[in-house]
C-alpha cells in the first residue's frame, strides 16, 4: 500500500519572474490551514516519509508552512523536473521512487498536479469526489491511497481518493 499526497502551492504574489514569486499573505494563511489538515491526515495513516518539491519559491514557501505538521524524519527533495511539470512527468518521477518508501508528499503546480490526480483516481467517497470536481485550488490537497507495493506500478485508475480539500473548505467547515 502506498500513500500519496498531492499539494498545490498556496497563493502567490504577482509581478515577479515566475520561479521567484513568493507566497502572498493569503498564501501563508492557506499553508497554515493545510498544515492542520496534514496533521489530521496522519491519524488516517498519511505520514509522509519523503517530500518532493518544485524548486519554485512559492512551492518551497508552501512546504515551509507545513514543516510543523511533518515528522522530523521526513526527507525533503527539491527536484528541478517538478517545476511546472506535466502529469506524465510527475507520474514518471513517482514511478522511479524506491519501494521501501510508502508515503510521499508532492508539492507542485497546476495543471500537472490536477491532471495527475484525475489520471490516478478511480474511486472514493461521493462527497470527496464531488469536492475534487471543483478543481485543485492554490493550497489544495488530494490524499490518495494506492493498493500497490511498487511505485513503478502506479498508473491510470490505481488510486482511491481519500481526501480532497481546498484551504477555503478548511476555513469554512473546519474539516480535515
Amino acid at each position: 500500500m502506498k500513500h500519496l499526497i498531492l499539494l498545490r502551492h498556496a497563493s502567490a504574489e504577482n509581478g515577479e519572474l515566475d520561479r521567484a514569486r513568493a507566497l502572498s499573505a493569503l498564501g501563508r494563511s492557506e499553508a497554515e490551514r493545510m498544515a492542520a489538515v496534514l496533521a489530521r491526515l496522519a491519524g488516517r495513516g498519511f505520514r509522509p516519509e519523503r517530500v518532493l518539491c518544485s524548486p519554485a519559491r512559492r512551492a518551497r514557501e508552501t512546504l515551509a508552512g507545513l514543516r510543523g505538521a511533518l515528522g522530523a524524519a521526513c526527507r525533503n527533495q527539491e527536484d528541478e523536473a517538478l517545476y511546472l511539470a506535466s502529469a506524465g512527468r510527475l507520474l514518471a518521477t513517482l514511478q522511479a521512487l524506491p519501494d521501501p518508501e510508502s508515503q510521499v508528499l508532492l508539492v507542485g503546480h497546476n495543471p500537472g498536479l490536477a491532471e495527475l490526480a484525475q489520471l490516478l483516481v478511480e474511486r472514493g467517497a461521493a462527497d470527496v469526489l464531488l469536492r475534487a470536481a471543483r478543481g485543485l485550488a492554490p493550497g489544495g490537497l488530494a490524499a490518495l491511497r494506492i493498493a500497490t507495493p511498487r511505485w513503478r506500478d502506479l498508473g491510470p485508475g490505481c488510486a482511491e481518493l481519500v481526501e480532497f480539500l481546498r484551504p477555503a473548505d478548511v476555513a469554512e467547515k473546519r474539516v480535515g
